[in-house]
């Protein structure tokens, strides 16, 4: 059996570029002026009629324009040297963001995606109002949310306390295709978090080492090298991600009555 190459190898990077190039009919759709058309009587259609002033394809098209940009940036870094660290943090952005397209897409009841978007929305308004009250008072935004988010609460039918995004924790918990394996999207977004902030037992145990030489009771000095291997593998988990999103929008989007069903493979 042949070892895999060593992590910093350009192999990794060769592989990062391919499992974006096999996606790129995807990546493409999703960066059009108006990636997923709704037909009528679609899932989609129908929930645009129940909260008109919010629309879940608009909410869910947003967050993969913004996960397929943070993938090109991964490409840039990967295709321009070497980066230890950075990679990490694009590809956290990039689950994050197309997770919650999963999310707000996949659940079958209507009722749950409606809250799923109330609450998604409601988040970010409350995110907005946390960085208004830092700036002084001449720069804030003073259109008030609440009398519109009021009206989507009622017209999404279910109580304001129903319509909640919890966390990306929780986000990542529920959709997670691979729990407990390689590939889980919660796995690797704890580890691009680690690498995000910093923290020690991704930045340096989690990196390759060479010439390892202790210099004194707890202190060691390596060398490091950049692990592509890993970047790649998360690379794998997040176009898988986004690809599910898009086929996900497929089944919302198209109308109904249909039989679309879509199967994964774990590449």
């Amino acid at each position: 059996m042949t070892a895999d190459p060593d992590p910093s190898d350009d192999h990794w990077r060769e592989e990062i570029l391919n499992r974006m190039n096999r996606a790129s009919v995807v990546l493409d759709r999703i960066e059009a002026d108006e990636p997923y058309p709704v037909e009528p009587d679609s899932d989609l259609a129908g929930d645009r009629e129940q909260v008109p002033d919010l629309w879940v394809d608009t909410l869910a098209a947003r967050r993969l324009k913004v996960a397929v940009d943070y993938l090109a940036g991964v490409r840039d870094l990967v295709s321009g040297g070497t980066h230890f660290y950075a990679p990490f943090a694009l590809l956290r952005a990039v689950l994050e963001s197309s997770a919650a397209a999963v999310w707000l897409l996949e659940p079958a009841d209507r009722k749950v995606r409606l809250q799923r978007l109330v609450g998604l929305h409601i988040d970010d308004t409350n995110n907005k109002k946390a960085v208004q009250f830092m700036l002084p008072e001449e720069f804030r935004d003073p259109f008030d949310h609440e009398p519109g988010i009021g009206k989507m609460v009622t017209d999404s039918g279910s109580p304001r306390g129903k319509c909640k995004f919890p966390d990306y924790t929780s986000v990542l918990k529920k959709i997670d295709d691979l729990p407990d394996e390689a590939g889980s999207m919660l796995l690797g977004w704890r580890v691009c978090s680690g690498f995000s902030h910093g923290l020690s037992w991704a930045t340096t145990g989690l990196m390759p080492e060479l010439n390892r030489e202790q210099i004194g009771t707890s202190v060691h000095r390596v060398e490091t090298s950049a692990n592509y291997q890993l970047v790649s593998s998360i690379v794998n988990t997040a176009v898988r991600t986004i690809e599910r999103a898009d086929c996900l929008f497929t089944v919302r989007q198209t109308a109904r009555p249909h039989e679309i069903k879509f199967n994964f493979t774990r590449d």
